[in-house]
């Protein structure tokens, strides 16, 4: 089933920092959501909708729903997190620049594969990705991909340039003052004062395609719900149309013997720290370079026990990874294609991926 949430107010979505009113006076945020956010808010909306309404059965039931896509949906389609392969050339003619921030929209430039860079590195892999002969790059935060055309052609291997959007010109922040406040008294505390990232979407909205419990019977129309640390709210229904659809077919992508890379559309956290686990899918690959950014941290706090949940480091969403193997194609399709490649909590959306050629 397909959902699509349209913020109605300003959002924010706690790191996983700690934060303490009267220690800090400024609490960091993210945005997009991490998956457990956007996994809460489902079993939220699944409690709501149950016959036996905030029962056992019900809260029981909502552990069973399994993300198996995001996607974000702009006035220009739908998006993905830009893979961290794709580059911004550090010079820029200023006619380029200005034009950029006028239509937001900023080119960047695809690395390249060298197997023989022959360099005195540490780097424990035997290939760099290298920008294309002499360019000097910096990377480019908080970049989205157009899934029409733009990205589709990215898995096949086909693109070498592209422009892509920026979150920070759909989510601009707003920041926000409060203070903490007295439970017996209702006054305000001493030295409780605080500041957060408020995030204020224009056109922004947030597509998933889970899978619910086998009892869930369907509803019709849409409902409110609470989203992010603030409560605000959200528009939670059900699309139509094509323009809503989600998630990338195998049979998009005719994948070249030999190689094959994979993007990774969400974090994904690994036992092995930032190497996925191919074998649990029974495929054998070698490893021979990857872009990947800064870790992020997964956390949260436990409702029921009443105590922070387990921190972990995540590998972040847009990585990729360059494999050689020798299995054949259809296989790699047929078994990773669209799957959740994290060690860890699969069932929230973690490390959902597609395979795609160099």
């Amino acid at each position: 089933m397909k959902f699509r949430i349209r913020p109605l107010d300003t959002l924010f979505f706690r790191d996983g920092k700690p934060f303490s009113m009267g220690e800090d006076s400024w609490a960091d945020g993210v945005f997009p959501p991490y998956p457990p956010a956007l996994f809460g808010a489902l079993r939220t909306w699944y409690i709501f909708h149950h016959p036996a309404l905030f029962s056992q059965v019900a809260i029981d039931e909502s552990e069973g729903i399994v993300i198996q896509s995001v996607q974000y949906r702009l006035p220009a389609g739908r998006h993905l997190p830009m893979p961290l392969d794709l580059v911004e050339p550090e010079e820029k003619k200023e006619a380029e620049i200005n034009e950029e921030e006028r239509e937001k929209e900023y080119r960047v430039i695809k690395l390249v594969l060298d197997e023989n860079a022959g360099a005195l590195s540490n780097h424990p892999l035997p290939g760099l990705l290298l920008p294309p002969e002499t360019v000097e790059i910096k990377s480019l935060e908080d970049g989205l991909i157009s899934h029409e055309g733009d990205f589709e052609n990215y898995l096949r291997g086909n693109l070498q340039e592209v422009k892509v959007r920026r979150i920070k010109d759909c989510a601009q922040i707003e920041p926000k003052i409060g203070i903490g406040r007295d439970d017996h008294t209702n006054t305000a505390s001493d030295s409780m004062l605080y500041r957060v990232g408020m995030r204020r979407t224009t056109d922004f909205e947030i597509l998933t395609e889970v899978s619910l419990p086998d009892s869930y019977k369907k509803k019709q129309g849409p409902s409110l719900l609470k989203f992010g640390a603030e409560g605000k709210f959200v528009s939670f229904e059900e699309p139509k149309g094509r323009e809503y659809a989600i998630g990338v077919s195998k049979d998009t992508i005719a994948l070249k013997p030999g190689a094959f890379k994979i993007y990774l559309s969400t974090p994904a956290i690994f036992k092995e720290g930032w190497v996925p686990n191919l074998a649990q899918f029974g495929i054998k690959a070698e490893l021979v370079a990857a872009a990947i950014g800064k870790p992020v941290h997964i956390g949260g706090f436990d409702m029921v026990k009443r105590k922070p949940k387990p921190m972990y480091k995540a590998v972040p969403a847009g990585s990729v990874y360059y494999y050689h193997t020798k299995e054949s194609p259809d296989v790699i399709l047929e078994k990773l294609q669209g799957k959740s490649f994290s060690d860890l909590l699969k069932e929230q959306g973690f490390g959902i991926a597609y395979v795609g050629n160099f």
